[in-house]
């Protein structure tokens, strides 16, 4: 069922960012003004639409309509950091960098320990005990 309710989400914002695209300069002034003094639904209509923009044939285009304006200029939708993958590159980046501290940790923890083989000195002085007599 939540399925099916995104879906239904998902088309009803695509709507309303048609409706932004078809709407006249005037109008679009006026819903943004609405927006930054917060009356009426505004809020509401941006929350479940913008989130769609990236899949308009509009924003693909590159058309600056008044969905563009509305979610991108107004609201800063579609700056990089407020993207869902900007988040995941830096989970995964940061998940990395702990990979590799935990590894190097282990490799200076286990040659501390004389665990990564046998120094030099220790093979020279094995070997001259080897040619003593006692």
């Amino acid at each position: 069922m939540a399925g099916a309710y995104g879906g239904y989400m998902a088309s009803k914002g695509k709507e309303q960012l048609g409706i932004w695209d078809g709407m006249s300069e005037a109008n679009i002034t006026s819903f943004i003004e609405d927006y930054k003094a917060n009356r009426g639904n505004s809020h509401s209509l941006v929350e479940y639409a913008c989130p769609y923009i990236s899949e308009m044939q509009s924003y693909k285009d590159g058309k600056k309509g008044g969905s563009y304006k509305i979610c991108c200029d107004t609201v800063d939708y579609c700056s990089f950091y407020a993207q869902s993958w900007f988040y995941y590159t830096c989970g995964g980046v940061a998940l990395l960098i702990v990979i590799i501290l935990i590894v190097v940790s282990c490799c200076c923890c286990c040659k501390r320990r004389g665990g990564g083989g046998k120094d030099a000195e220790s093979i020279e002085t094995s070997d001259a005990t080897k040619n003593e007599d006692y």
